[in-house]
């Protein structure tokens, strides 16, 4: 069974989990699993990956330090538009640009992202699987919205900063339809989105790999209590016919 867990910050608040949290939470699950990027062969055993949407600064602060410290592999999910080239504000400064973050639209590249050359040293790792979150960071099903550009404008430009091959998308805020949804089949291999479900593998029945939300978790385990697994199941069946 293969468990895809969603987070976004450090900090306080819906969408993050204290630093103090993550250090717990990675402790137990390298004594618990094995962590995997998409397309990584799965054995009998449960294995886990790690998702994180944004690509803020504080992935490259905290997290990434943290994944080399336990030997832990995760995504991190780019919407490129946001990406500043370099910066010379300090760490403290960038921190707290990621509390005041707004949505721009048109959006700007901003220091409270990752730099581009952040985003080569994490890849370059071996730990970080970058992945796709879009251009824009717009629903793709929004009728202002050209899904073509979002799909392929965001996988050209990380190929060429990065030098590498970009499979996987990550739909920003889980939305998709039909339409949609064929065009991300056409250009990648592994599609998420969020589903609070299982997986049996990096296809399921319909390409989509869901994940379950970890955001402001009650405690360092809460993702993985037995309870939970029956309703990530169950959620996976329902997911499955919906064809979502």
């Amino acid at each position: 069974m293969l468990l895809s867990l969603l987070y976004h910050r450090v900090g306080n608040g819906k969408y993050a989990n204290p630093l103090s949290f993550f250090k717990e939470h990675f402790s137990w699950i390298q004594e618990s699993y094995n962590t995997l990027h998409p397309g990584d062969p799965l054995g009998k055993e449960d294995v886990l990956c790690l998702t994180f949407d944004d690509a803020t600064f504080d992935f490259y602060h905290y997290i990434f330090p943290l994944l080399k410290t336990f030997e832990l592999k995760a995504v991190l999910s780019v919407p490129t538009a946001y990406i500043p080239d370099q910066t010379t504000l300090s760490t403290e400064m960038r921190l707290e640009k990621i509390e005041t973050l707004q949505s721009d639209h048109p959006p700007l590249p901003s220091p409270a992202y990752c730099t581009w050359s952040e985003l080569e040293e994490m890849h370059n790792s071996g730990l970080v699987h970058i992945a796709s979150h879009s251009v824009n960071h717009v629903p793709l099903t929004d009728e202002r919205v050209d899904p073509e550009h979002e799909l392929c404008s965001s996988k050209t430009l990380l190929e060429k900063m990065l030098n590498t091959q970009i499979t996987t998308f990550v739909y920003p805020y889980g939305k998709f339809n039909t339409a949609v949804h064929f065009l991300a089949k056409k250009h990648y291999s592994y599609i998420m989105r969020i589903g609070n479900a299982i997986n049996f593998n990096w296809q399921n029945r319909n390409q989509l790999i869901y994940r379950i939300n970890a955001d402001a978790a009650a405690h360092p385990k809460a993702p993985f209590h037995p309870s939970k697994r029956i309703k990530y199941l169950l959620r996976y069946l329902f997911n499955t016919l919906r064809k979502k």
